[in-house]
């Protein structure tokens, strides 16, 4: 029911190559284990809607919001460009939401927002 974001980037050599492949460090639901090796990605679905026309659901519209972790600056630069070339040729890029190092953790962190268009 959901986009194929997991299948999308385990099937990009150039993600795979920096995020692994056994297993492959994509995330769902916007979180990752704690002791994760870096770098990784993590993805959520924040919202999304039915587009609905008078035949009834056509397609489901889904939002997704995709995060790339690294704890070094100029990996999550390469990570990041994979990701978006590994998605967009599936979904629209619409937004870059955040370019920032944690707090806590300090890892950086690159996010997007893909808008998928999924017909039933």
């Amino acid at each position: 029911m959901l986009p194929a974001v997991f299948p999308l980037l385990r099937n990009a050599p150039a993600v795979s190559a920096l995020i692994g492949t056994s297993p492959v460090r994509v995330y769902r639901h916007g979180s990752a284990p704690q002791d994760v090796l870096r770098p990784y990605v993590t993805w959520s679905v924040p919202g999304g809607t039915a587009e609905n026309t008078f035949q009834g659901a056509d397609a489901d519209f889904f939002r997704v919001q995709v995060d790339c972790w690294s704890d070094d600056d100029a990996e999550i630069e390469t990570l990041a460009a994979a990701v978006r070339d590994a998605l967009e040729p599936a979904a629209h890029l619409v937004a870059y939401l955040a370019d920032e190092r944690d707090f806590d953790t300090k890892r950086f962190r690159l996010s997007f927002a893909f808008d998928f268009i999924k017909p039933r």
